[in-house]
């Protein structure tokens, strides 16, 4: 049954309204129910599972009808009419029994049927109290809440040892505080401005008896102003005016419990600051800090001053421009006081001089290295903390010791942290709604800019975010528009950092969905003052291009990442200009050229080895972008470009930049593609198999060892280190790796990845599918609906490819049903030129239309399509007409200052593909025809429009999208959170049910679920993700009886015996050190560049396994992007440790021998083994000590050990031995394991 309510506070939502009406319900022992309540309408319904429930709440509460006569006389009529200027439907006049916070609200039984997906959603809702998990009884049922309290902010400092508290913006305008599961809320009475706090955010809370509480944070509260015109909430860069002066550099903020409270509300306090602490949600202390009723010098004062004199030090270049940017960053990012800053900068500055006056000249007394390891030392300021990290003397005297150390390892430092021919050091800096913070310098892949421009401290990568790191939540119940138009004035005015003012350059598309743009100073280059409008003039002609959003796309060709490039005069290559394959007004060529096999051999010269010998590049070339693909038949060195891969001219012509090369990339399903294919007839046994098949390989993989290292072979998994030979190696030796927490930590992450992917995006391994980039049959070998799919197997890694016979083809994101369709997969004769491809679908150039732009509207400038020839699916689905969306031509408008900038904010503000593709996939699961559904084939076409936003300029309109329904299907639901104890204790978090008034209410809407009978309800709901993780994942137990360490120390001890040789190794110990300490700081490095905030880095265990963990569910796309990048980052940095590790530089006077990487990866073994050398370095936020570099180490060890055992075994061949007492250094490795021993 379906209840409607009247007359209800137009500001109401969901929760509020669920909230008011509980106590009633549950009078009436009524449970099982759903409330649906929009803002702003003063209607809403409640739908109840059970039509007696329906009846007993309108017996006590419903509607009474009176005497149409005395209504009139009486106060309800004024009631009654101003309910129907509310927009109430005109029923008979009545008297309601209900009132919730004394307004008269009106309930009658609806017009409407109760709706199929809330029944549904309230079905879900039982049989998810009955799996929740919720809070310990004696846990209050309500949050924390306090009332007229004083507000302040301000900073920590030491004053004679003792922690004090500096307000510099206090308030006493009557403040409530609230603590709920998420967050901390401090609200002016009526709530009319917030200051939200997530308890991601808190470093640690510090409270007394007195009711006084302070807390630290790692990035500024999210500030809401209510809008009363509006009705909703306005986000916010500060409390007020006064507040926004000081707010960017003030991170602690402090409460007070009047003096006035009862002892009760003081005992309410102390308990709740206890359950705090008991939670774990963030450090809790009690403790009495220090107070200074107003500082000395006011903290915004002492900003100007700082900035001030960094612009004088810049213009006499007292200091090197790195170290001016790192001063100011310490100031914007909250490790000093500004005026500390200040003196720093002024000791530093005379210590500059007194190496100049000694003609030390050459390399600077301190490096930018050097001091960017003060933000890794420098400590959040807490009651027990070192003050000397916050003094001048204390600061100069750590960074005389580390460039010391620094120097001893400079070369090798210089190989994992310096620039390259692919790679360039570029500062950061992050632009949120309340501040600019500064970071870097980070090693950032080349474009065709950094090529140019040799200087690159005058070019900053910028992120536009929320304080968390991630994208501005999109929330109807709050507005953004202060915040964008922030951001757009940054853009316009600049970041000044230390005399230089970074403006918009340009942005690739890529960086434009990640809201991330490039900035530059002026500079002098070649005799020219480079303005970012001269920079860009040079790059190419973009005037005839009439449209904002499409010159802004044009120039950002020029910054797209190319790690590579050829030097076409060098190589004697030759451009040659190809027409296009068009009919029908279809470009069947359109984004690729081709290249002759001596170009390709040009290329091989530079790509890394890994990448083999690929026949597809995806390259940027003066104004053309695309692909080429590799043609035999073509004499000589050279490139053919079409007019379909110009965008602009261009007289950049020396340099053929590559973005990537054509590489077999395994195909898995998505929810979309599933859903299509489930439309166009694929048996859902197929699927439901396949998935089977998944889940008994993924609860398999950690049975046996030989598994797991296959399956992190498979995965890509420390590829670099053998790190799959370790793991078998270390087996046969008896010893088993889960003995070891960070191992064992290792190989539950990966699991945990992929099971949460198979449950919560349905991604599903398809072993007869691949993904490929596409290319074109420059031939004319196949005909029109033919294709030819080859690719390497990767020794047997993948299936072989398809024989002849018909497949499917599709192109994510695919969302209208003819987004995939049938070929005919073609094979060439052995020496056909196309039988020399490899790794690439290969399209006709025949037919009426292009299969490419069928598919999403694809083309072959670079995209990559899947390929499906399972016979079972292939032979059962019937294909639908691909869309015909019209061309929507840009539009017009001569660029003005300021366009550009304006239409980066726009599509920050009105990037709505990620709403549109869920709102898709909630119609496709409730419309009987599923994707074919009018309003799914109108949301196809809309989410094809907003695709090409970056590149029309043109929107679209949120009010085009069909009504977004109520209720969610249950495959769209969050999944439980994960948590990372100890470096690598991996817990997956209970459902934790929420309370009722733990809401949040403008951090979004909860999502109401409802169970889904589709194959993507079927496919979800088969995945018991806390079963598998409990029964096949995580591993227990293992922590007990000898260590993993021990015991391989004491069986690599034996292993080495057994050479029958001498192995010194003792004399290599400081060289070892030096390495630990390079790869520490590199590491950590990574662990803050990768992270969404670097006041919160990483855990080693992600770089490891080259995957960002989210807590709270799925990767963010931005996440996902990184991890792909931090994956290769990592595989660089052990691969150049591990070469350190077994092919030493030799030591003075020594001689080199077939022994010194066995001696080496001994001594970097012990080294990492060490606890006293491990814990010697500290980290900010993060644990002491970093564990993966005795795997590196063992792993280097394991292959040296291999190759010595071989060549021993030559030598006793052919009668050859070696003397003298067999052990390690003359002292037996094993000895040394005893300390290792838990």
């Amino acid at each position: 049954m379906e209840v409607r309510l009247a007359n209800l506070p137009r500001q109401w939502t969901d929760s509020i309204l669920r909230n008011q009406l509980q106590p009633y319900l549950d009078e009436l022992a009524i449970k099982d129910f759903a409330v649906e309540k929009q803002r702003n309408r003063p209607m809403g319904h409640i739908t109840f599972l059970h039509h007696s429930h329906g009846v007993k709440f309108l017996q006590h509460h419903g509607e009474k009808p009176i005497n149409e006569l005395s209504f009139q006389q009486t106060q309800q009529q004024k009631q009654q009419q101003q309910r129907k200027k509310q927009g109430g439907r005109k029923y008979p006049p009545a008297k309601a029994q209900l009132k919730l916070v004394g307004q008269s609200i009106y309930c009658r039984l609806s017009d409407r049927k109760p709706d199929e997906f809330a029944l549904k959603s309230i079905q879900h809702e039982i049989e998810a109290r009955a799996n929740s998990v919720r809070e310990p009884v004696e846990t209050p049922n309500k949050a924390f809440e306090a009332s007229r309290l004083s507000l302040s902010c301000g900073y920590y400092s030491f004053r004679d040892t003792k922690l004090v508290f500096t307000p510099e913006w206090l308030s006493y305008v009557g403040w409530t505080v609230k603590f709920t599961n998420r967050s901390l809320t401090l609200s002016t009475n009526g709530a009319e401005t917030q200051a939200r706090i997530p308890f991601q955010s808190i470093v640690e809370l510090v409270w007394w008896h007195d009711g006084k509480a302070t807390v630290t944070l790692s990035s500024p509260p999210i500030f809401l102003v209510w809008d009363k015109d509006q009705q909703n909430h306005r986000r916010k860069e500060s409390l007020s005016e006064p507040h926004r002066q000081i707010s960017p550099y003030c991170l602690v903020y402090q409460f007070q419990v009047p003096v006035s409270v009862t002892r009760q509300g003081l005992n309410d306090f102390q308990k709740e600051m206890g359950r705090l602490g008991d939670k774990g949600f963030f450090p809790v202390t009690r403790f009495e800090i220090g107070h200074q009723s107003r500082p000395d010098i006011p903290i915004d004062q002492g900003a100007r001053s700082l900035r001030d004199q960094l612009n004088q030090y810049s213009q006499v270049k007292a200091l090197p421009f790195d170290l001016l940017f790192l001063l100011q960053a310490l100031m914007t990012n909250g490790y000093l006081h500004p005026m500390t800053i200040l003196a720093l900068a002024g000791t530093l500055v005379r210590y500059f001089a007194e190496h100049r006056d000694k003609g030390d000249g050459g390399q600077p007394p301190i490096s930018t290295d050097t001091f960017r390891k003060l933000f890794d030392w420098i400590d959040y300021p807490t009651p027990f903390g070192d003050p000397s990290m916050y003094e001048v003397d204390g600061i100069m005297e750590y960074l005389k010791q580390s460039e010391v150390k620094l120097r001893q390892s400079s070369a090798l430092r210089a190989q994992l942290l310096g620039a390259t021919p692919n790679r360039a050091r570029i500062f950061r800096a992050v632009v949120t709604p309340t501040r600019v913070t500064l970071h870097g310098p980070e090693l950032e892949p080349m474009n065709r800019v950094l090529r140019k421009f040799p200087d690159h401290s005058f070019f900053v990568r910028a992120q536009f975010c929320d304080e968390n790191g991630q994208d501005l939540f999109l929330n109807a119940r709050v507005s953004l528009d202060e915040i964008y138009e922030r951001f757009k004035s940054i853009l316009i005015t600049g970041v000044p950092v230390a005399g230089r003012v970074y403006k918009l350059l340009g942005f690739s598309h890529s960086s434009l969905r990640a809201h991330s743009a490039w900035l530059s100073a002026p500079f002098f280059f070649q005799g020219q003052v480079q303005l970012p409008q001269r920079i860009i003039s040079g790059l190419g002609d973009f005037s005839k291009i009439t449209s904002p959003a499409r010159r802004a796309a044009r120039i950002g060709q020029a910054f797209s990442e190319t790690p590579w490039a050829v030097d076409l005069i060098e190589c004697g290559s030759t451009t040659v200009y190809i027409p296009d394959v068009e009919r029908n007004n279809y470009v069947f060529s359109d984004g690729v050229g081709t290249m002759s096999l001596g170009a390709a051999a040009a290329a091989y010269d530079i790509i890394p080895e890994s990448k083999g010998f690929p026949t597809c590049f995806q390259i940027r070339w003066a104004g053309a972008k695309g692909m080429l693909s590799v043609d035999p038949s073509l004499p000589g060195v050279q490139i053919c470009i079409r007019p379909s891969m110009v965008k602009f001219e261009s007289n950049e012509t020396r340099q053929l930049e590559i973005c990537d090369t054509a590489k077999p990339m395994p195909m898995v399903l998505n929810q979309q593609i599933i859903k299509i294919l489930e439309d166009m007839g694929a048996p859902s046994d197929w699927f439901l198999q396949l998935q089977s098949e998944e889940l008994r390989r993924l609860r398999g993989i950690a049975a046996t060892v030989y598994n797991t290292s296959s399956f992190l072979r498979s995965q890509k998994i420390g590829e670099s280190i053998q790190l799959y030979k370790f793991l078998r190696q270390t087996e046969d030796m008896g010893i088993d790796y889960r003995r070891d927490n960070f191992l064992r930590g290792a190989v539950e992450v990966v699991l945990l990845r992929e099971l949460r992917l198979l449950k919560a995006k349905a991604r599903i391994p398809v072993r007869n599918g691949m993904t490929l980039f596409g290319i074109m049959d420059e031939t004319g070998f196949l005909k029109e609906g033919e294709v030819y799919v080859t690719f390497d197997t990767e020794d047997g890694r993948h299936q072989a490819p398809p024989g002849p016979g018909k497949l499917l083809v599709a192109r994510s994101p695919a969302l209208h049903p003819g987004d995939i369709q049938l070929a005919v997969n073609r094979l060439p004769p052995k020496h056909h030129p196309l039988a020399q491809q490899r790794n690439c679908i290969i399209f006709s150039q025949k037919g009426a239309r292009d299969l490419p732009g069928q598919l999403s509207g694809g083309d072959l400038d670079g995209d990559v399509f899947h390929i499906l020839w399972d016979r079972e699916v292939v032979g059962a689905v019937k294909t639908f007409p691909p869309a015909e969306y019209p061309r929507v031509g840009p539009e017009v408008k001569e660029p003005e200052p300021g366009d550009i900038e304006a239409f980066f904010v726009d599509f920050m503000r009105t990037d709505h593909l990620g709403v549109i593709a869920n709102r898709h996939k909630i119609l496709a699961d409730q419309r009987k025809d599923g994707t074919l559904d009018a309003d799914c084939i109108k949301l196809a076409g809309l989410h094809s429009s907003a695709v090409d936003f970056s590149k029309t300029g043109r929107p679209v309109k949120m009010s085009d999208l069909p009504k977004n329904p109520a209720w969610r299907p249950d495959f769209l639901a969050s999944s439980p959170s994960i948590t990372i104890h100890d470096k690598s204790e991996i817990e997956l978090d209970d459902h934790m049910a929420p309370r009722d008034d733990d809401n949040d209410d403008d951090e979004g809407p909860r999502h109401k679920f409802y169970r889904s009978e589709k194959l993507l309800g079927q496919l979800y709901r088969n995945v018991d993700e806390r079963k598998i993780w409990a029964e096949d994942v995580k591993m227990a137990g293992w922590d007990k009886g000898p260590s993993f360490w021990s015991r391989l120390l004491e069986a690599l001890d034996q292993r080495t015996a057994r050479l029958g040789r001498v192995v010194r190794w003792k004399h290599r110990l400081e060289v070892a050190r030096q390495l630990l300490h390079i790869y520490e700081d590199v590491i950590y490095g990574a662990m803050i560049d990768f992270a969404d905030q670097p006041h919160q880095p990483l855990r080693e265990l992600e770089v490891f396994v080259g995957f960002i963990l989210n807590g709270s569910g799925i990767q963010s796309n931005r996440q996902r992007d990184r991890s792909v990048k931090l994956r290769d980052e990592f595989e660089r940095i052990s691969a150049l440790v591990t070469r350190e590790m077994r092919h030493p530089a030799p030591i003075a006077g020594s001689v080199v021998g077939e022994l010194d990487g066995l001696e080496m990866c001994i001594a970097c073994l012990f080294v990492g083994c060490d606890k006293k050398e491990v814990d010697s370095q500290k980290f900010r936020n993060s644990p002491k000590n970093i564990e993966s570099f005795k795997i590196v180490a063992a792993a280097a060890l394991m292959r040296e050990l291999t190759a010595a055992e071989s060549r021993s075994q030559i030598g006793r061949g052919y009668g050859l031995g070696g003397g003298g007492y067999v052990g390690v250094g003359g002292v037996k490795l094993a000895v040394h394991s005893k300390s290792f021993k838990k």
